[in-house]
């Protein structure tokens, strides 16, 4: 029983000791504040593409290729289905293609993208048309 209360009381203190060191080496080393501290990152400016059809790879007029933030961050494709978001972006993005124009082209399904450093400019956006 006494080595069964020995071990016991060994691990207990052992634990405790782990949660007393872990403060102490975030003090020493600091604590990664962002993502971005961790992994290698640029930022970059502006994000560019095309927004086609999936299923005739026409481009889409009227598309509103919007970023996933706070900020109103968006852009309206042109005639020729093109787009530029004219901004600065600190880390990577999210952005989605939403059909805005009400059936004026056709019906198009939200369109989901991750936009990083290497794939800001040029991208291209294929919207499936949502059958009616």
């Amino acid at each position: 029983m006494k080595s069964s209360t020995k071990s016991r009381l060994k691990r207990a203190v052992l634990y405790l000791l782990g949660f007393s060191v872990t403060p102490m080496f975030s003090a020493c080393y600091g604590v990664p504040t962002s993502y971005d501290d961790v992994y290698d990152f640029d930022p970059f400016d502006g994000i560019s593409g095309t927004v086609v059809d999936r299923k005739t790879d026409k481009p889409i007029p009227g598309i509103r290729v919007r970023v996933a933030s706070e900020e109103d961050i968006s852009a309206i494709t042109d005639a020729d289905g093109k787009f530029y978001i004219d901004h600065q972006f600190e880390h990577n993005v999210v952005i989605y293609a939403e059909d805005i124009d009400g059936g004026e082209n056709g019906y198009y399904w939200r369109h989901r993208e991750d936009v990083t450093n290497e794939n800001n400019i040029g991208l291209n956006i294929s919207m499936l048309p949502e059958e009616k």
